[in-house]
């Protein structure tokens, strides 16, 4: 991150530098989710007014993305067994050669058994403590990057709200929200989110979720909906043909989350009815939005009104592709459907 000094071009004082610190903890807090309503939107107002904290959390993302990028590849299932093996190999060795004829001239092996087997400690010390660290801490980026993401879509969703009479962004034209049989017509839930990009109040890399991994995608001339299902890695509360009120909607009410595992891949998964998390997060849980701005980690669905289930439509378990959210206060996220 960078460092920060006085107007003098002096080092900051006690109490500047305790303030940073301060800071740091607050932004470090609200990238990861763990902010309650108060600090989130008290963050949220110092970005708007105050040009270093905003700078402050540019350096605290630009460090999480590069906790978040640091390669940790899964080890083996076998390493223990295999490096055991090895040790088991090389005392096999030291016992022949110490069989040999007298007069044979010895050859040493290059390590000793006792460094073979404290090298052998210390990878699995690697595999049981080190790795899985790095993992969990990788993954702990991802989610904190993932909620930062969908902190820029809430306000941006707030701010077009503020200037298209109180509307949520929704796609005009009624059709099979899924991939649909063919010659049927599909209308996809995300052109309403893409507006967004279109009149300038996010950047498309704010739709990609860290954790899967894909690239932001080039805006091109007449675009008027996410290139693919990859493009996009979240999913829109149902809003085809729909009006939400931004200032009516119940406060719980689920708009945006971690990508729907029911209707992966773009169509309808009968077998996933009963997930209860995203696909995106390798089974973990999912980050979800709510209309006032607060972005919660959730390891199970219902985290709507009254403990709503946010993939599925209110009582239905079986999907054609036109169905809806039930009431106002039924939480129904549904993804892209394109390839």
């Amino acid at each position: 991150m960078s460092d920060s000094h006085d107007a003098d071009g002096g080092s900051p004082g006690p109490e500047a530098t305790a303030g940073r610190v301060r800071d740091e903890q607050l932004l470090i807090d609200y990238a990861l989710g763990r902010s309650d309503g108060a600090a989130a939107e008290d963050v949220r107002r110092r970005l708007a007014e105050d040009a270093d904290f905003a700078a402050l959390h540019a350096d605290v993302a630009n460090t999480l993305e590069a906790l978040g990028t640091w390669p940790a590849p899964d080890p083996p299932e076998d390493l223990v067994e295999q490096t055991l093996e090895r040790v088991g190999a090389v005392r096999r060795t030291e016992m022949l050669l110490a069989a040999q004829p007298e007069g044979a001239e010895p050859r040493p092996p290059v390590f000793s058994f006792r460094e073979l087997v404290a090298i052998a400690a210390a990878v699995v010390l690697a595999v049981g403590i080190l790795i899985p660290s790095l993992r969990r801490a990788r993954q702990l980026a991802d989610r904190g990057l993932c909620a930062a993401n969908m902190g820029q879509i809430g306000a941006a969703l707030q701010h077009y709200a503020g200037g298209n009479d109180d509307l949520l962004p929704a796609t005009p034209a009624e059709a099979e929200w899924w991939l649909p049989r063919p010659g049927k017509q599909v209308s996809s839930n995300t052109e309403g989110l893409f507006l967004l990009i279109r009149h300038g109040y996010a950047q498309p890399e704010a739709f990609q979720c860290p954790a899967t991994g894909e690239d932001a995608f080039v805006i091109r001339p007449g675009m008027r909906d996410f290139p693919s299902r990859r493009a996009v890695n979240y999913s829109y509360q149902h809003s085809i043909n729909a009006r939400m009120r931004y200032s009516e909607l119940h406060a719980r009410l689920v708009i945006l989350s971690d990508d729907n595992p029911v209707f992966a891949g773009g169509r309808f998964h009968p077998e996933r009815v009963d997930c209860t998390v995203s696909d995106n997060h390798g089974g973990g849980g999912q980050n979800v939005l709510y209309p006032g701005g607060d972005v919660v980690w959730a390891t199970h669905n219902r985290v709507g009104v009254d403990g709503n289930n946010i993939f599925l439509a209110e009582g239905i378990l079986d999907y054609l592709g036109r169905e809806k959210p039930t009431s106002p206060t039924d939480s129904f996220v549904i993804p892209n459907p394109g390839r």
